[in-house]
């Protein structure tokens, strides 16, 4: 019997389209990043680029709706199919996505002009960027993009392998039980316990015979590089750590209080030297090893408690301070590493941690901090709300920012203050943290903010509303865009507006619509071009018979600008005809 390979023809049809025409998007944007490499940014040739970019952006994302590019060493794929590759690494646009973590970028229906200039910008940026301090990851997030988003990863934690036991029975394989030698173990702190560690040391060691004529005594090269690799060998971290197993043993098994006390005040030096150095990786396999002792020895009661105040002390406020100082300089520290290390703290290092949060000018450092906090924070927002009354709007910000990711209904009071933040920026967090929380009490929060000052944040409580609220949040928006004010505003944020109408789905809004479809009395024709258009789309975004009826019988109206936006809704193409079209 014969495959019947009529239906699948058109569908693998589409996709070979849909890639052909990413591949020329693609191009044509990598024409438009040079340009901005190359020239100002009041040159013809950057802006003719740059507004094809964003049409091919609007054509593309109108038909398909989203454009997710994965990203490799080396090649840019889009449905595993490359359409852009370059091995030459200090040239790759690839592989300067690749360098700093992110794994995949996606663009979706909504895309804003603004955002088209705001990541080619970040991109021109990347030449003068200081990688100690940021990325592109980093930048991008500062953006507040809203159609832009991305999938990055810890490329530390990516290529590097994990030394952590994965099991007690792995910990105890790897522990290192050789008897300490009898020339340094004799009699050492056990008849005077007030003895200290470090200044018995010395004596431990064979005395050295005086040399009567130094002069007879010198080192061939071959000799000083001998003992050049043996001091590296004393001092190397890892010969650190050969101690700490011999401690951390002592730390499990000894059931005499005095010595156990004086190891864990050693353990303690060694941490606070770890972090002093910068050895975050140490230090977090310090912290872990204790948390092993703790959740899988058979402890006495003291002995817990002992231990469970070592972890609690890691996040004291001197030692959280310290840390800032570190990242701050940004200088030889892997972030990633510092990431580990904080996320293993107790509740008590949360206000240490705001307190340097509010005090960095490292903004990858804050920004590595904000996602620390949101983990500490997930059952302890009692203790982050509070600081969303700080006089810093930044550190506001942050905090309404980290709010929103933990998503807990619990902070809405606190984030309503945010909504009356003189800061703008911190306003525009508020309502994103709203839309990140959902439920049905921040619809009328979201509804407050559909009325402040500053239109790009209008716009998004309209979006999040209706996200959130669905068909419950549609008399709102309706009522908003019937209003003679509403034509007064300016076409970003009347798009806005019709695309969360349109994402709502609902026929309940298909009468509004089609009036302000065929509606006449606007104040002049540019607004009048912009309210039909975001019309005959929302109706398009809604997509019911009934509101294609609608459409359709536009294609014949008498009135051009009906005929045009009911064509290029039902197609989804964008036109050149019509006025400021390009933000469609």
């Amino acid at each position: 019997m014969k495959k019947d390979f009529s239906l699948a023809e058109p569908e693998l049809k589409g996709e070979k389209e849909a890639i052909a025409q990413a591949k020329d998007l693609f191009n044509t944007f990598i024409k438009a990043l040079k340009a901005y490499r190359l020239y100002p940014p009041e040159n013809p040739t950057v802006q003719g680029l740059k507004d094809q970019v964003y049409q091919k952006f609007q054509s593309f994302l109108n038909q398909h709706h989203s454009l997710t590019l994965k990203i490799g060493e080396s090649t840019i794929s889009f449905q595993d199919v490359t359409i852009y590759e370059n091995p030459d690494l200090k040239n790759s646009l690839a592989f300067l996505f690749y360098k700093d973590g992110l794994r995949e970028l996606r663009f979706r229906e909504g895309l804003e002009e603004w955002e088209i200039q705001e990541f080619l910008e970040i991109l021109k940026q990347s030449e003068t960027l200081n990688q100690l301090e940021d990325d592109l990851a980093t930048l991008m997030w500062e953006k507040n993009f809203v159609h832009i988003s991305y999938v990055a990863v810890d490329v530390f934690l990516e290529e590097m392998p994990s030394i952590i036991p994965e099991s007690p029975a792995q910990f105890r394989e790897k522990l290192n039980l050789e008897p300490i030698p009898p020339s340094t173990a004799a009699d050492f702190g056990e008849d005077d316990p007030e003895i200290d560690f470090y200044e018995s040391l010395p004596k431990m060691a064979p005395s050295l015979p005086t040399l009567n004529n130094r002069s007879v005594y010198f080192l061939t090269p071959e000799e000083l590089e001998g003992l050049r690799k043996e001091v590296e060998m004393e001092i190397n971290p890892a010969s650190v750590f050969n101690v700490v197993d011999i401690l951390l043993e002592i730390l499990a098994l000894e059931k005499d209080p005095q010595p156990f006390q004086n190891t864990v005040q050693v353990l303690e030096k060694i941490l606070d030297a770890l972090i002093s150095f910068g050895e975050f990786k140490k230090a977090n396999d310090l912290l872990t090893r204790l948390n092993i002792i703790l959740n899988t020895y058979e402890l006495l009661d003291w002995q817990a408690k002992t231990i469970q105040q070592i972890l609690e002390n890691a996040g004291a406020e001197s030692r959280i301070e310290k840390i800032g100082k570190i990242i701050d300089k940004g200088e030889g520290v892997n972030l990633d590493e510092v990431s580990s290390y904080l996320l293993l703290l107790r509740p008590n290092a949360i206000n240490p941690l705001i307190k340097v949060l509010g005090e960095l000018n490292n903004s990858k450092a804050r920004r590595m901090l904000c996602e620390v906090l949101v983990e500490l924070g997930k059952n302890k927002v009692e203790l982050i709300a509070p600081h969303i009354e700080d006089h810093r709007w930044f550190l506001v910000r942050n905090i309404a920012y980290i709010l929103g990711r933990i998503g807990k209904e619990i902070s809405l009071p606190y984030i309503q203050k945010a909504l009356s933040h003189m800061e703008p920026r911190v306003r525009r967090e508020a309502v994103q943290a709203l839309g990140s929380i959902g439920g049905p009490k921040v619809i009328p929060l979201l509804e407050k903010a559909l009325g402040d000052d500053d239109p790009r944040i209008r716009s998004m409580a309209a979006l999040n509303m209706a996200r959130v609220g669905r068909k419950i949040s549609l008399p709102i928006l309706l009522k908003i865009m019937q209003s003679k004010e509403f034509a007064k505003r300016d076409a970003a944020e009347i798009k806005a507006f019709f695309d969360a109408v349109g994402s709502i789905g609902d026929n309940e809004a298909i009468g509004t619509l089609k009036k302000l479809l065929e509606q006449k009395s606007w104040l002049g024709f540019g607004k009048k071009e912009d309210i039909r258009l975001g019309a005959a789309f929302a109706l398009a975004m809604i997509g019911t018979p009934e509101a294609k009826e609608i459409l359709e019988a536009g294609k014949n109206s008498r009135d051009e600008s009906i005929r045009l936006a009911c064509t290029q809704a039902l197609s989804r193409k964008p036109s050149k005809g019509i006025r400021d079209l390009a933000i469609w």
